[in-house]
């Protein structure tokens, strides 16, 4: 699993994450589990933006060194997360009737929106037909 390090400091009422390696990739929480849980979120949100400027990971120890009274936690980048934040694009399909009846009667069964779930479909098909 790829992630970035992030910088927490703890300030009076919250505590602040900045991660240096990702363009204005800030955020902060209310206790350090609030900063973390906002941090997974907001790195994947500025990942999911293709103009987002991605620097050089720095090292830990450089990071430690200039900002000594912080911690240096390690951020994972949720890629289900980083989807959610993808930009989506309307178009029209035409199914046969006998097909959109049976992707409908799957989707309600299992809890989906059509769209999410022909996306899903599509994207596994794609993936297992790949060389």
């Amino acid at each position: 699993m790829e992630y970035f390090n992030a910088i927490f400091t703890e300030q009076e009422t919250s505590v602040l994450v900045s991660i240096p390696d990702v363009e204005i990739c800030e955020t902060f929480g209310d206790s350090w589990e609030e900063a973390y849980e906002n941090a997974v979120d907001a790195l994947a949100a500025c990942l999911s933006v293709p103009e987002t400027i991605v620097h050089a990971k720095s090292s830990l120890d450089t990071l430690q060194v200039n900002h000594p009274n912080a911690q240096i936690i390690p951020v994972p980048v949720d890629e289900k997360i980083k989807q959610s934040y993808e930009q989506t694009k309307r178009f029209n399909v035409i199914f046969p009737q006998s097909l959109l009846t049976a992707v409908d009667e799957y989707r309600a069964r299992e809890g989906w929106k059509r769209s999410a779930f022909l996306a899903v479909a599509a994207k596994e098909y794609i993936e297992s037909h790949q060389s």
